[in-house]
């Protein structure tokens, strides 16, 4: 620098040193924020797959109840669920760096930043953050899930990348391959004494490494067998939880009984103690999508057993 001023751009020092405020409280760890709930979207399932449903997107927006400005169905993550007539178009402009669907029914055709790939019912699939998205209807009516993490972005008060600069791909997992990987492994992990459950991460290779999807959101697919439960335990993360088949299925957050409905995506809050029960005769299947990336980095995803 050679000392000159920009007085241009120069702001009165008694105007920064007003911005300041001090806060002092007693125990600066001790926040009161309202909590995440316990529930499903019900209603907003059933409104996504009314035989009448015009196309257009229906945000499961409870941002206001957790104390929150902006849109959000967890601190960080925004879920929609997305409904398409048959031929008709439906487009979106999402302020994330990445955005995860699952095709519930229907098929159509995905395409965004250049890149364009069929989807079908079953399918899990990413496309990047930023710019347009523009998804085509096929034959049937079709209805797809969508979670973001525009929330995150809001936070930090961040514009979406340009999608060839976020660090999502655009990448499909047929059901087909999900379901084969899971029974690959389904004897290793059903010997594992540590095991939550039965899930499959579903990762893509991402800046040489293959360990996420993206650097905050995680996405599994879980099983549980009929007549069996899952093992209490908690974690940092909240879980999006999405049963796809959930015949006699329901969860226990806190000692509290919560159904499961299938389509019907459903929160279990951080850090409450939780267990899976499946009292049918099939086996469960979901897909588990969580803002667990973050507690990953920072070594306090607080996984335990209880």
């Amino acid at each position: 620098m050679d000392g000159t001023v920009n007085n241009t751009d120069q702001v009165p020092e008694e105007d920064v040193v007003a911005r300041a405020r001090y806060y002092s409280p007693a125990n600066i760890f001790k926040v009161e924020r309202p909590p995440i709930p316990q529930m499903a979207f019900v209603d907003a399932r059933d409104q996504a797959m009314a035989p009448d449903a015009p196309t257009g997107w229906i945000s499961l927006d409870i941002g206001a109840e957790i104390g929150l400005d902006e849109p959000a169905t967890t601190p960080l993550m925004l879920a929609r669920y997305a409904r398409i007539a048959p031929g008709e178009t439906l487009k979106g402009s999402f302020r994330a760096s990445g955005e995860f669907y699952f095709v519930i029914t229907g098929d159509g055709r995905a395409s965004k930043d250049g890149e364009a790939f069929d989807w079908q019912a079953g399918d899990v699939f990413s496309l990047p953050g930023g710019g347009e998205t523009r998804l085509d209807g096929g034959g049937a009516d079709a209805v797809l899930l969508l979670v973001t993490n525009e929330p995150e972005l809001a936070f930090h008060s961040l514009e979406a990348p340009a999608p060839n600069a976020a660090p999502t791909q655009a990448v499909r997992y047929p059901m087909a391959e999900i379901l084969a990987e899971m029974d690959r492994v389904r004897s290793d992990q059903s010997a594992d004494p540590n095991a939550s459950g039965r899930a499959l991460h579903l990762t893509s290779e991402r800046k040489g490494n293959a360990d996420a999807a993206h650097p905050s959101i995680k996405l599994a697919m879980n099983t549980l067998d009929p007549h069996s439960v899952q093992r209490p335990h908690r974690h940092n993360s909240v879980a999006l939880t999405l049963p796809i088949e959930a015949d006699n299925v329901y969860s226990v957050i806190e000692g509290n009984r919560l159904d499961w409905h299938q389509f019907a995506l459903m929160i279990t809050p951080p850090a409450e103690l939780h267990e899976h029960h499946n009292e049918g005769d099939t086996p469960m299947l979901s897909l588990v999508i969580q803002d667990g990336g973050l507690y990953f980095r920072c070594r306090t995803i607080g996984f335990s057993f209880d």
